[in-house]
């Protein structure tokens, strides 16, 4: 080879490896790093796609590129990225430490748990890296277990006040005008307004079992035993069971599902509630989540058939998180309709939207409030009013909760419901009052 030929080859390999290395003294990497410093997710991100074609290989790149992907949920690409800057620079913890994140999000929990262990052969390593490391390691050997069969319980206990138990109105008779017998009558004590101290308990079971790395059975049950001090004819049990079958897709998770609810109330069976559901959720980006959820079903009314009827239901709902703070909004449309055509008077639409909002205060305290309205439309009219029903309501509901460890959790919770009708006798107002102990097993 020419004493010429071999100058050539040096200055080209030179140039290039000038080149390849000019990431983080060009211009663009203190664009980039301004923006995600900036939190400006969706800038960085659209800027970073710009540079991939001059840059990826960069270990400085790679490492800002695999950052931004995390937190746009571009998990592969994030995962691509800092897997380059390990097997370039494999002493760089922030990267080991990024790609870790990155498994966990995927739910390879056995590569983040190779490389904790990996790091823990490292001496020197800052205290604060290693908390970190061995969080990730800890939530990763937590859904490991979860994938054999992963189940948690809580039982409440809830004393309380209700002020108007039976949802009655304040009325003392019903006027001549508004019914069929054209004549006034006198409500009994039954059928009004009635105020009571109660206790309650909870119990709720949550379960799962992992099938495949993105797919899972989920169980749920949940009992609700109500006791009245003196109305015990309001005593009530309700018990609700569901079990579902949850895919996650590449954008989206979807899930199918069964449930069944049944209700004693003063001791008796009263009705049973069942059906399936199908439901489609969607993690827009670290902050914003949507979804939607449709119901198909029966109501089975042991005391009066006359009163069974076919559920359908349609719920949208929308979510945005921050740091220390949760806002949902929600959008649902309801049908019951009876089996029997001469209740068709029962036959109601609800629409109703809701808004609540969810704050933490610090790790021990968390504040709630949810507004809520409902408008019911009925399908034909009242047989011994002779109107057409049609109910407006307003609910309010705030609680705030201190959670002193893992286990125990204390709440005071607050509750109104303003119902108002065009029939005097299904107008209400209610509020319930009630502190709570849970614990969590």
């Amino acid at each position: 080879m020419g004493k010429h030929t071999l100058c050539f080859i040096v200055l080209i390999t030179t140039a290039f490896a000038i080149e390849a290395n000019t990431f983080k003294e060009d211009a663009a990497f203190t664009q980039l790093k301004q923006l995600i410093t900036a939190n400006e997710q969706s800038s960085a991100w659209h800027y970073a796609k710009t540079l991939e074609a001059e840059y990826l290989g960069d270990a400085d790149f790679d490492f800002l590129y695999g950052l931004i992907a995390l937190r746009v949920n571009e998990t592969e690409r994030a995962v691509y990225a800092f897997e380059r800057v390990v097997a370039n620079k494999p002493n760089w913890l922030d990267a080991r430490y990024y790609l870790a994140n990155g498994y966990f999000k995927m739910k390879n929990y056995h590569g983040v748990i190779d490389i904790v262990n990996a790091i823990s052969l490292i001496e020197n390593i800052p205290d604060n890296l290693k908390a970190s490391f061995a969080k990730l390691q800890a939530m990763s050997v937590s859904q490991l277990n979860k994938q054999a069969v992963y189940v948690n319980h809580s039982l409440a206990a809830k004393l309380g006040y209700d002020s108007n138990i039976n949802a009655g109105t304040r009325e003392e008779n019903i006027l001549a005008e508004d019914n069929i017998l054209g004549e006034d009558i006198l409500l009994s004590n039954e059928s009004r307004e009635n105020s009571d101290n109660y206790l309650a308990l909870d119990y709720q079971l949550i379960g799962s079992k992992a099938l495949t790395q993105t797919s899972k059975l989920v169980f749920s049950g949940l009992g609700q035993l109500h006791a009245f001090a003196n109305e015990s004819n309001y005593n009530r049990l309700l018990v609700d069971a569901r079990v579902n079958y949850q895919k996650e897709f590449e954008n989206f998770t979807t899930s199918v599902g069964l449930k069944v609810t049944p209700l004693w109330l003063d001791d008796s069976y009263y009705r049973t509630q069942f059906g399936s559901t199908i439901a489609i959720n969607k993690q827009i980006n670290n902050q914003w989540f949507v979804s939607t959820e449709a119901y198909l079903g029966k109501t089975n009314n042991s005391v009066n058939e006359q009163l069974n009827t076919s559920d359908l239901s349609l719920q949208m709902a929308a979510q945005f998180a921050l740091v220390n703070w949760r806002h949902t909004l929600s959008f649902a449309v309801s049908q019951e309709q009876s089996e029997h055509l001469e209740n068709s008077h029962n036959d109601k639409q609800t629409k109703a939207i809701n808004y609540s909002s969810l704050w933490l205060i610090n790790p021990q305290w968390l504040a709630s409030v949810n507004i809520g309205y409902q408008h019911q439309a009925y399908q034909d009219k009242q047989p011994f009013f002779l109107e057409t029903r049609s109910d407006d309501m307003w609910l309010l509901g705030t609680s705030i909760q201190y959670q002193y460890s893992n286990v125990w959790i204390y709440r005071i919770s607050a509750n109104i419901q303003d119902k108002d009708s065009n029939i005097p006798l299904f107008s209400y107002q209610r509020s319930d009052i009630s502190f709570s102990v849970s614990m969590s097993f």
